[in-house]
């Protein structure tokens, strides 16, 4: 299981880090974004917070 838990740690970052260019590449024009930065941090987080039990598991 702890190598399920790296593979979705490795994709919450991946979800998280393009989170973070959609927001730096849309800080010229707020109207473009529809909610897709905060989608993709959404989705990064619960990744993170889903992998947590996974770590305990033996």
């Amino acid at each position: 299981m702890t190598g399920l838990a790296a593979a979705m740690d490795v994709a919450a970052l991946i979800f998280l880090g393009w989170s973070l260019a959609a927001m730096r590449r849309n800080r010229d024009e707020p109207d473009g974004d529809a909610g897709q930065s905060a989608a993709l941090a959404l989705i990064g987080v619960s990744l993170l917070l889903l992998s947590i039990p996974l770590w305990a598991l033996p």
